[in-house]
């Protein structure tokens, strides 16, 4: 293959489309690179390697000319083959799927061929970049999650990896895992005296995490309300100190009581927060009499009402 200098490829009005192929089980998707294969002296049966570079703050697939011999140390080879009279370069899976910068986004599932993606084309020294640009039916591309296409991430996950990564164990509102809203802990915070926000968090994780709240829990006369995938538990109003201190410090969990009353009164905030958030009247003079719990939330219809005395 040979070397041009820097500089775009293709001519205005001619972009590269990402369609489908069947041709290798190595991907389900290819660029059809007949003018640029054209252009690197490329053909049928070359061998190329894949990788993804950045260009102007959206990722760029490229891929270079290896020889024959150097695809069992490639990390992506693929085959150039014609397809329907087109050179085709099938783009591995995994570039595909994975989430800008380190790939397009695009979830291969509900990809529509119909309104292909396309790409222009610039030299890099020996190496190819394919630069998307825009959908067939003129939307343009945006390196991020795309219309339609499911979204694996899940940023709070990427975020407690990414503080364990970098040695830093101070949980934050944003990244605890618990069925908290993080303006309601901060709101609860900010008024807290002399509270560790760790501690705060670390309860709040735990009362999640180890299970010690569920809806068999729910003692009130009324049922259990779900809102927004969580669910408002009505419990004994000294179940905190009386139940979950213990069951927390049992554990592993720090507990202090300024610790514990300020994840109680978040929790109490969470929950008051999601019953406004219906609009239902089936809690009014009833909520004042419990403490107020929210957990993850099942279908209520499926869920037993407790009598009170007859929690855990």
């Amino acid at each position: 293959m040979s070397t041009r200098p820097t500089g775009t490829i293709l001519d205005d009005d001619r972009l590269l489309e990402l369609r489908e192929t069947d041709e290798t089980a190595a991907s389900e998707l290819a660029v059809e690179v007949t003018p640029v294969a054209e252009f690197m002296g490329a053909s049928s049966g070359d061998q190329i390697d894949w990788d993804v570079d950045q260009h102007e703050d959206q990722p760029m697939l490229v891929f270079s000319g290896i020889e024959d011999a150097a695809t069992a140390d490639a990390p992506y080879p693929r085959e150039l083959r014609e397809e329907n009279g087109e050179i085709v370069a099938p783009v591995p899976d995994p570039l595909v799927r994975a989430e800008p910068p380190a790939g397009l986004g695009i979830a291969l599932e509900v990809y529509d061929a119909g309104r292909p993606l396309l790409f222009d084309a610039i030299t890099v020294g020996e190496t190819i970049g394919l630069i998307p640009i825009r959908f067939d039916d003129g939307e343009a591309y945006r390196p991020e999650p795309l219309p339609d296409v499911a979204d694996d991430s899940d940023p709070v996950a990427e975020e407690v990896i990414e503080r364990e990564d970098r040695g830093d164990p101070t949980p934050r509102p944003e990244t605890m895992d618990a069925p908290i809203d993080p303006d309601v802990l901060e709101s609860t915070l900010a008024e807290a005296d002399d509270s560790s926000e760790a501690d705060v968090i670390g309860i709040l994780e735990a009362v999640e995490t180890h299970d010690l709240v569920g809806t068999g829990d729910h003692v009130a006369g009324v049922p259990p309300l779900s809102v927004d995938e969580r669910a408002v538990c009505l419990l004994p109003e000294d179940v905190w100190t009386e139940r979950l201190g213990p069951e927390l410090e049992a554990e592993g969990v720090d507990v202090t009581t300024d610790a514990l009353a300020v994840a109680r009164e978040t929790h109490d905030r969470q929950a008051r927060a999601l019953i406004d958030a219906a609009e239902t009247t089936e809690y009014e003079g009833v909520v004042d009499e419990y403490a107020l719990v929210v957990t993850n939330a099942r279908d209520t219809t499926e869920w037993d009402v407790a009598e009170p005395g007859m929690n855990r």
